[in-house]
């Protein structure tokens, strides 16, 4: 252990990064051995999730929701014991124990699952229908716009006056629903070798690491922490191509715009650089809705931004009416009580 405490977390942060890659060629030399498997027939609805097995095994659900729920609940404990142990004036850069038994904790269930995949695929799919992992990941998504506002707005760089409490609480809180996302969703997927699901798996790898690097000062470094985010939107995009689905400009307009509307303000860009990314954005949408689609079906852009925004809104306002009742009850209380 004091070995480890001598890596920082940025050191971690590159690890994590090239694990990741090897990972992926770990899952691509485990396709031959998946063939094995009998899968579904490619389903019409595209809410049906097609990588699961014809019929679904013991084992199979087994191995897959105990290691979920183990998974989970070591890595709940970890968050735990750090928030109790540490503060905002702990902040450092070398590696704690708790750190360390975080990476190793996600360390082994990836391994696991890799091998649970290996030798009866499934995973936890089977018994939840599709959409629960992409809403798990769009909330994430959401609360990291609600945490990041008083750092970079919400609106091209203006700041939207939640109340602190709000944002105080969408930050002691995180770490738990963060883990609960991105483990549920790892556990959802086998680690089959499309490269919709390669992506993703880097995706949540990262943000597994990103996650066990807690009261670092690598946890708060803006570029990494935006990488994070933006991988969403080649995974959503390949994910609707793996699918044959003509939906695939709504995933890739949608989050390219909250990046252009929310995410590029935090990282420093220059004026000129802002504007780049503003015309390339234009001119990608007018060829593809002039030439390759109908201009009408240009409405499919703001769905997933309208979406995101307007659920971090209500969830501000579900706060502010549980503000509300609970300060209405304390002042009865005590009315009673005189």
């Amino acid at each position: 252990m004091m070995r480890f405490s001598r890596l920082t977390g940025a050191q971690a942060v590159n690890g994590s990064l090239v694990f990741s890659l090897l990972l992926c060629a770990a899952i691509v030399a485990m396709g031959g051995a998946l063939s094995q498997f009998e899968i579904i027939p490619l389903p019409e609805d595209p809410l049906v999730y097609e990588w699961q097995l014809a019929e679904q095994t013991a084992w199979g659900q087994l191995t897959a929701w105990l290691g979920f729920a183990l998974h989970q609940l070591l890595i709940w404990g970890t968050i735990f014991y750090a928030q109790k142990r540490y503060s905002k004036r702990d902040y450092g850069s070398a590696l704690r124990p708790v750190n360390v038994w975080a990476l190793a904790i996600n360390l082994a269930f990836v391994i696991l699952h890799y091998l649970q995949t290996l030798f009866f695929y499934d995973g936890i799919a089977q018994d939840l229908p599709s959409w629960t992992a992409q809403f798990a990941v769009a909330l994430m998504l959401i609360v990291i716009l609600g945490m990041e506002n008083q750092r970079r707005g919400l609106f091209f760089g203006k700041k939207i006056g939640f109340r602190k409490t709000f944002t105080d609480g969408l930050r002691k809180y995180h770490g738990y629903f963060f883990s609960f996302a991105v483990i549920y969703t790892f556990w959802f997927h086998p680690m089959a070798p499309t490269l919709g699901h390669l992506i993703g798996f880097i995706h949540v790898v990262l943000v597994m690491a990103q996650g066990s690097l807690m009261f670092l000062r690598v946890h708060l470094n803006r570029r990494w922490m935006f990488l994070l985010e933006i991988l969403v939107l080649p995974h959503a995009f390949q994910v609707a191509l793996n699918q044959g689905s003509d939906i695939w400009p709504m995933f890739f307009f949608g989050f390219a715009a909250i990046f252009l509307v929310t995410q590029m303000h935090g990282l420093g860009l220059k004026p000129w650089v802002r504007q780049a990314f503003y015309g390339s954005f234009l001119l990608l949408l007018l060829f593809v809705y002039l030439v390759m689609r109908e201009p009408y079906q240009v409405n499919e852009v703001l769905r997933i931004p309208l979406i995101e925004y307007a659920v971090l809104f209500i969830m501000y306002w579900i706060y502010l009416a549980g503000a509300w009742l609970a300060s209405r009850w304390r002042r009865f209380n005590i009315q009673a009580v005189r």
